[in-house]
């Protein structure tokens, strides 16, 4: 099963509650249901076959729009978004400067060892290039290459987010309009009273309100957020890329330092792991 199929199946079920379950003719047991889990003072707030269909609905449309690796990328960035292994530019600064002081001192190519222990894979495929003896162009080509091809990757998390934002407002006003339709249908029953359109009118109105908390509160920081880190994940991979052409042209381990320092002013907490001590030969 492709994404978008899934996604058309969602929608299907999501609609199923708010036109089915959510019928105004159903509303004494919707009102008793949500008694059982909600304080009273809530109640005003609570239509949960609306709040079922804005929720649902938005992950159906987000299927379509996305593959399932690419919203399980964007699943993963959320997390990573909000609980980041921090780590600061100055670490990478001093890692490369390090390296500079060893090569400086002995052969490129006893480097290999230590190299193979770095965990940030940008760092350490740059450094194997200079110990495999690439060129500087090609080493130039191959990063620049590789910052603009993960960036736009990165970029797909952000986007996914973006897109559940512009779709929460729009399943918001989609119920809205359900409820209405429902409430100008409805015919007065003396046994029931204005129950039935009382129950549309919260349809109606609950459902622009999750809408409008989903994209404004939950959907539109986390994409800020993820949006801000890939813009600092750029960055390093930019200082890291720098520092690596500047290894490859030996440049002395002073010069390497102050030219990567121009870095720090947007130094940022950034997601990786810890960089090994270098040996000294």
């Amino acid at each position: 099963m492709n994404s978008s199929f899934a996604g058309y199946l969602l929608f299907i079920v999501a609609a199923y509650f708010l036109i089915v379950v959510g019928d105004p003719n159903n509303a004494v047991a919707i009102h008793h249901f949500q008694n059982l889990y909600f304080p009273t003072v809530l109640l005003r707030y609570i239509h949960y076959p609306g709040f079922i269909f804005v929720t649902v609905g938005v992950y159906a449309s987000v299927l379509i729009s996305f593959t399932f690796r690419e919203i399980k990328s964007a699943l993963r960035a959320q997390i990573l978004a909000f609980f980041p292994t921090k780590l600061q530019f100055e670490n990478y600064i001093h890692t490369i400067k390090e390296i500079a002081d060893y090569s400086s001192k002995n052969d490129v190519e006893t480097l290999e060892e230590y190299v193979q222990n770095i965990k940030y894979p940008f760092l350490r495929d740059g450094l194997l290039m200079i110990v495999n003896g690439y060129k500087k162009e090609e080493i130039v080509e191959i990063l620049e290459s590789r910052i603009a091809s993960e960036h736009e990757r990165d970029e797909i998390d952000d986007d996914v987010w973006r897109a559940c934002a512009r779709y929460s407002p729009g399943y918001g006003m989609l119920g809205t309009t359900v409820g209405l339709i429902q409430m100008f249908s409805a015919s007065i029953d003396p046994a029931k009273g204005f129950g039935p359109i009382i129950a549309a009118m919260a349809v109606a109105f609950t459902t622009t309100l999750y809408g409008l908390v989903y994209s404004n509160f939950i959907y539109q920081p986390i994409a800020d957020k993820i949006e801000r880190r890939n813009t600092d994940e750029m960055l390093l991979k930019s200082m890291i890329a720098e520092g690596i052409i500047m290894l490859a042209d030996k440049r002395r381990p002073s010069f390497i330092e102050e030219k990567l320092s121009t870095y720090l002013y947007r130094n940022r907490s950034l997601r990786n792991s810890k960089i090994p001590e270098l040996k000294k030969a």
